[in-house]
This record gives C-alpha cells, sequence and structure tokens, in this order.
C-alpha cells in the first residue's frame, strides 16, 4: 500500500503544481481547486513516512516523526525516514524472572506464643520473635 501511496501523492502534487503555473484567469473552477490541492498533498507527501509509521502503530513513531520533520528536506533524511517506518519492529523477548518461591496451598499450623503473642509454628522450641524457650 505504501508505493501505491506515494505514487499517488506524487501525481497530485505535480499536476496540481503544473495546475497552478497557469494563470488564475485560464482557469475554470476545477483547476483553481487541483492547483489548491498542491497545499494539501505536498505536506502530505512531505510526512508520508509519519504516516506510514503511524498506519503501522509503529513504536518508534515519535522518533520517526521527529527525523521526518526535521530531516526531511533533505532526500536522504526523508528516505532513512521512510525506511525506518517501514521497517518491521522487532518482537520484544519477554524475560523470565526467578521470583519468589511458590508458597504451597496448604495451610502452615500455627501457634501463639505464650510470651509474646506471635504467630509461630507449632513444632517450634523456641520463639523466633521474643527468643524464648517453649515447651513442647
Amino acid at each position: 500500500m505504501f508505493a501505491v501511496r506515494l505514487v499517488v501523492l506524487i501525481f497530485l502534487v505535480f499536476y496540481s503544481w503544473s495546475m497552478g503555473q497557469i494563470p488564475p484567469s485560464g482557469l475554470n473552477a476545477f483547476g483553481k481547486v487541483v492547483a489548491f490541492s498542491f497545499f494539501i498533498a505536498a505536506p502530505l507527501l512531505y510526512l508520508l513516512p509519519t504516516l506510514e509509521a503511524l498506519l503501522k502503530e509503529h513504536p518508534n513513531l515519535p522518533a520517526i516523526g521527529l527525523v521526518n520533520v526535521l530531516l526531511g528536506w533533505s532526500l536522504i533524511g526523508w528516505v532513512v525516514a521512510e525506511v525506518w517506518a517501514l521497517k518491521k519492529p522487532e518482537p520484544v523477548a519477554a524475560v523470565a524472572v526467578a521470583g519468589a518461591p511458590t508458597v504451597s496451598a496448604t495451610p502452615r499450623e500455627t501457634k501463639t506464643c505464650p510470651y509474646c503473642a506471635e504467630e509461630i509454628l507449632v513444632a517450634a522450641v523456641k520463639c523466633k520473635h521474643c527468643g524464648s524457650e517453649l515447651s513442647v
């Protein structure tokens, strides 16, 4: 589709530019509309790389737009922006992060420490919170 948009915009720009070269007294209403369409088609042709990036939902759309606007006046800058816009973005690989170990689904058997009232395991011999010796 890019090639079709490019060819149509180039045709519209050159056709409307050539109609604009004719004095307004020599043009009918349609000719004047075509000549005026230059002011729409020329910016669209200039911003075609940004439009392509927008249509492809490119992740680097702001950067492509900046290159297009700031360097697009030179043919090299415009081509760089267009190639960048047409380049398929590389998929981002998901990185598996080793997290905390999973907690077992079985509930842990706990009891309350008689000295500090904190929860401790039933099998505990010493309270991990207050350090008190527990009777088994």
